[in-house]
């Protein structure tokens, strides 16, 4: 009776000790989220070909015909800017990643988890100042097909402000760099999920 009352106060000491840990199963994250403040130019008007953001590093690079990209930008006539996925600046002739935008009314610092659903993939949109869009990368090159979580690269994204005389776009991306996984929570700590 007793070697099973011990047996037993064992087991519960074990299932405490791993929940006390978390899910020691879990899939873990390799990176920190990334915010990052890019400054980048419109596509037209401007001898700059620093006009495109990469999701997975949060920063400013060019729009050259590596199409290394996952959005592109433009001011049009009316002073809006128009936010282009690669695929949308690309031509048909070009293999370029599948991305995807999504606009929510919900103020850039109040999310902390991107949606799995409800994307526009391969398109473009205008996007107003203080608009935040939510940015879903396939990244079938870093990413591998075998991904328990997906082969997704998520961001959130805000323009914070534009210069139409010098055609400058400053931008708040916050990214989660790691395959498949969705928090949007600034800070240095690896992401939970």
């Amino acid at each position: 009776m007793q070697v099973k009352s011990l047996a037993l106060l064992l087991a519960i000491a074990a299932g405490a000790a791993f929940s006390g840990c978390g899910d020691p199963t879990a899939i873990k994250a390799a990176f920190p989220n990334i915010d990052s403040k890019p400054l980048i130019f419109a596509l037209n008007g401007t001898t700059s070909t620093i006009s495109a953001v990469s999701i997975r590093s949060g920063s400013a690079v060019p729009v050259d015909a590596n199409f290394a990209f996952d959005v592109a930008m433009d001011i049009n006539a009316q002073g809006q800017v128009v936010v282009y996925t690669v695929r949308a600046v690309a031509s048909q002739l070009v293999s370029a990643h599948p991305v995807g935008l999504r606009v929510t009314d919900e103020p850039f610092d109040a999310i902390d988890r991107a949606p799995t659903s409800g994307f526009k993939y391969d398109s473009s949109m205008v996007l107003s100042v203080g608009k935040t869009v939510f940015i879903d990368e396939i990244d079938t090159f870093s990413c591998s097909p075998y991904s328990l979580l997906g082969q997704n690269i998520r961001a959130k994204m805000v323009i914070d402000s534009v210069f139409i005389a010098s055609r400058q776009i400053f931008l708040h991306v916050l990214s989660n760099p790691n395959c498949g996984f969705r928090s949007l929570v600034p800070g240095g700590e690896l992401p939970k999920d």
